[in-house]
This record gives C-alpha cells, sequence and structure tokens, in this order.
C-alpha cells in the first residue's frame, strides 16, 4: 500500500490548527496587558475624580494618561504627549481617541439621590451648584439616605467599559464573537432585571449599577461600545473585545452635580459618555 504524501497530508491538516493556537495566545496576552493598564488607568481616573469634585473632565484625563502607555511609541514626555493627542500608526490609535469612541465610565457611588437637597445629602454653593460636603465628616449626622451614610457617599466608585481593538488577524473575527456572545444570555439567568429585549454584560451587571428601573442601562452592551461614537479612527473595524475594569478611592474634594470643563461639561452624567446612577 503506498503511503507517499502522508505527511503532508498531516501537515495540511495541523498546520492551520496550529496557527490559530498560536495567534490565539498572541493576541490573549495582549488582551492581558491591556486589562493591567486599564486597571492602572481606572485607579489612576478615579485619583484624579477625587480631587476634582467627581467630574467626567478630570476622570477622562486619567483614564487617558493611564490608557497612553498602549497608544504610545515614544520614549519622552513630549513624544507621549503628542501621541495623546494625534496617535499612532497614521493616527488611527490615539488613547484620547479611544477613550472618546469606545469607553464609556459609570458612577456607581455616589448616587444622585445623595446629592438632592432635599432626599440626600446635597447642599447648595453661592453659584447654586449642588454638591455633597466633604469636610468634618466624622461630625455629621449620622442618618442614612439609601442605605448610605454621608461617610459612605464621600466614597468614589467608578466602573470603566473599554473595547479594545483586536489587531491579531484571523482568530479577531473569533474572539469578538465571544465578547459580543457574553451579553447574549437567556433572561433572568444572571440579573433580575434583565430581558431577552434588553441584553448585558450579565456577568459584570450587579443589582447595584441597575437598581433603578427607570433609568437607561448603565452598562453599554458590545454594539454601543464597540461600534463607537461616529468615530472612524478605526476605520469602521468593529472587532473588539470588551474589558472592564472598577476603582473605588476617598472623595477629597465635595462631589458636584456639574462639570467646571467648559468643553467637557455636557458629557457629565450624560448616560453615554459617563452614567452617574
Amino acid at each position: 500500500m503506498k503511503q507517499r504524501g502522508q505527511a503532508m497530508t498531516e501537515f495540511i491538516i495541523i498546520v492551520p490548527a496550529f496557527i490559530l493556537l498560536i495567534f490565539g495566545a498572541l493576541q490573549i496576552a495582549l488582551i492581558y496587558s491591556a486589562k493591567n493598564t486599564l486597571e492602572y488607568a481606572t485607579f489612576q481616573a478615579a485619583r484624579l475624580g477625587a480631587l476634582n469634585h467627581a467630574e467626567y473632565s478630570s476622570i477622562r484625563r486619567g483614564l487617558i494618561r493611564g490608557l497612553a502607555p498602549l497608544y504610545t511609541i515614544s520614549d519622552d514626555n513630549r513624544g507621549v504627549n503628542q501621541d495623546i493627542k494625534d496617535g499612532i500608526l497614521g493616527g488611527r490609535f490615539s488613547a484620547q481617541a479611544e477613550i472618546d469612541g469606545y469607553a464609556r465610565i459609570i458612577r456607581v457611588n455616589p448616587r444622585l439621590v445623595h446629592l438632592n437637597t432635599r432626599r440626600g445629602f446635597g447642599e447648595t454653593d453661592e453659584n447654586g451648584v449642588q454638591f455633597i460636603p466633604n469636610d468634618n465628616l466624622g461630625y455629621r449626622n449620622p442618618a442614612m439616605v439609601d442605605s448610605t451614610t454621608i461617610q459612605d457617599a464621600n466614597l468614589l466608585k467608578i466602573v470603566v467599559q473599554y473595547c479594545l481593538p483586536l489587531r491579531v488577524p484571523m482568530v479577531n473575527r473569533l474572539i469578538a464573537s465571544l465578547s459580543e456572545l457574553n451579553n447574549r444570555v437567556p433572561a433572568q439567568r444572571y440579573h433580575p432585571d434583565e430581558t431577552v429585549n434588553d441584553p448585558r454584560f450579565a456577568d459584570r451587571n450587579l443589582a447595584e449599577v441597575n437598581r433603578d428601573a427607570q433609568r437607561e442601562p448603565a452598562m453599554a452592551n458590545y454594539d454601543e461600545l464597540c461600534g463607537g461614537r461616529g468615530s472612524d479612527r478605526r476605520e469602521q473595524n468593529r472587532q473588539g473585545f470588551v474589558l472592564t475594569t472598577e476603582a473605588v478611592v476617598r472623595m477629597q474634594s465635595a462631589t458636584r452635580n456639574e462639570d467646571s470643563s467648559p468643553a467637557l461639561g455636557a458629557r457629565h452624567c450624560d448616560d453615554d459618555y459617563m452614567s452617574c446612577l
């Protein structure tokens, strides 16, 4: 019995699977590295937010700074700043464009009810802006609002969702499909408010994030996040993997219900760039 060409046949069968395995391992390693970078960026964003009244503009600035290592090839401050603004690879990827186009910030705490001057801890300053006092916390009224004291209301907790672009060919579509499938789950499986027509990232969508049924869902689904906000930086490439991180820090300033930035103030608690619960 002739067996000439048997090794070639086996090679043809094995090589595609082997290549997919190698490329898949490379892409997973890149996702893991990006996850670590986003964890640090989220913590830096929370720190800047704690120092600047939990404003979107400050939290955004911290995210851009923390995410910069993924989108720069420079080794000096001037070059890094230029890459943050203009991007690399022909301007297709920049930390600023990625955060503005493919990230959502969710402020879990303090909640909007805590800023209310009647039902919460809120007070009004001379400009009519509501805020949560941050001074003399140990001596303030221990009354609770929404099962929270004013001391707890001065803890800033944010959750960040980011659609990471997948760049390794062949496996990028497969891994993107798995990320998209993550929010296609049967009703009532993970979250009590979830329905078939309201897909969410169920494994991260904790009850505290969507406690108020009258508000829009805080967590974005795959299409919302990876579709971008009118940005063509990725050349309409929606092959992404959704990463979710969170951070908690003590407020070092009074939480306000407005953003002082003229350019970015409209994004504060707009339920698109930043959701405030």
